[in-house]
């Protein structure tokens, strides 16, 4: 007897029956042993192994009562959704099980990529066993095959970008990255998206190809040093070396902050009311940046008052013209005349 019709005879069975809630259990024990964040991989692999036990018990009834056919075709159903199922939790097991905590993390993409492949291989191999042959049927097919092209065209876009990003090494997992006016950590890549948490603890989905096309701002490399700017205005009466002594005082020795590179501040703009000046400098944990950039302006703000810094507010001088009281009666008397002039106009 051919493996293949072995395994769906085992499959219908109390003995196949079994062997399917072992591996039920087993990917619930794995998945509690897994850490917090990578508990929710396998959901799909579960899903497959209790399709498989309800797809085998319905073909077990099906042939009880002579539906060879139905029989058939929920055999097929079985077996296939038993090979996902057993597929997932081997690839559950052996990436993020034992290489994670080996610190050994495989990329998503091509985690996926081999599920898919050894799952299309099983697949193929099975139609091959029943006397069918798919290949065929596609590469005869030309309208069969510009259909499926023109359908997966997006998709096999986002492949070969999420594989680029990989070979690139441009960007990487826990890069904070900054695509348009989004910012947020690379939490994972897979074959079609890469997911990235925002800084209000969201995640949002972009497709590989946009990240490839678009200007990505790697905040996290060549390494996670990157420095802020801290624009204020002070009054022109203040001296700017003064100026600048006071914000680099009060800017050393704020948490998270760092001593080297230094911090420094340069005057930027001669501006309307005052003289505009920025304070920089370097931070290591971007991701405690909105924190970091807070105490950083309170200590600009009680440095300035301690040291009588003014930040003035915007001045608008505006200059008005007089007119002497000769030309105001000037043009008063020759307004009445006017007026006259244009009466008897009317009564004539």
């Amino acid at each position: 007897m051919p493996l293949i019709e072995y395994l769906i005879v085992i499959g219908q069975t109390w003995t196949g029956a079994t062997a399917t809630l072992l591996a039920v259990v087993v990917l619930f024990t794995v998945r509690r042993l897994l850490p917090a964040e990578l508990r929710t991989h396998g959901a799909i692999s579960l899903w497959f192994l209790w399709l498989a036990l309800g797809f085998g018990v319905s073909a077990t009834a099906a042939l009880k009562l002579g539906a060879y056919t139905v029989w058939g075709i929920l055999s097929f159903l079985d077996l296939l959704s038993l090979v996902c199922g057993l597929t997932g939790l081997a690839g559950l097991i052996i990436f993020d099980f034992l290489l994670n905590n080996l610190h050994i993390r495989v990329p998503a993409i091509l985690r996926d990529l081999i599920h898919l492949s050894i799952i299309m291989l099983i697949v193929l191999t099975i139609l091959y066993q029943r006397g069918f042959d798919p290949l065929s049927l596609v590469t005869t097919s030309a309208v069969l095959t510009a259909v499926i092209g023109l359908a997966l065209q997006s998709t096999i876009a986002n492949v070969f970008a999420g594989l680029a990003l990989h070979t690139d090494r441009t960007i990487g997992i826990g890069d904070w990255v900054q695509a348009s006016s989004m910012v947020g950590r690379i939490h994972e890549i897979k074959w079609r998206s890469t997911s990235l948490w925002t800084e209000d603890g969201d995640v949002v989905i972009v497709p590989n190809s946009r990240l490839l096309d678009a200007e990505v701002h790697n905040l996290s490399r060549p390494n996670n040093v990157h420095r802020m700017w801290v624009k204020v205005g002070f009054h022109y009466r203040h001296p700017p070396d003064e100026v600048q002594r006071i914000l680099l005082d009060a800017v050393r020795g704020t948490p998270g902050v760092r001593a080297e590179p230094a911090p420094d501040c340069v005057l930027l703009d001669f501006a309307d009311s005052a003289i505009i000046y920025a304070l920089r400098y370097w931070m290591s944990d971007f991701a405690r940046h909105a924190v970091i950039e807070s105490e950083v302006r309170t200590r600009i703000w009680y440095a300035a008052r301690r040291g009588g810094l003014e930040i003035p507010f915007p001045i608008r001088t505006i200059l008005m013209s007089t007119v002497a009281p000769e030309s105001t009666v000037v043009l008063h008397n020759q307004g009445a005349d006017l007026a006259g002039n244009g009466a008897h106009a009317r009564e004539s």
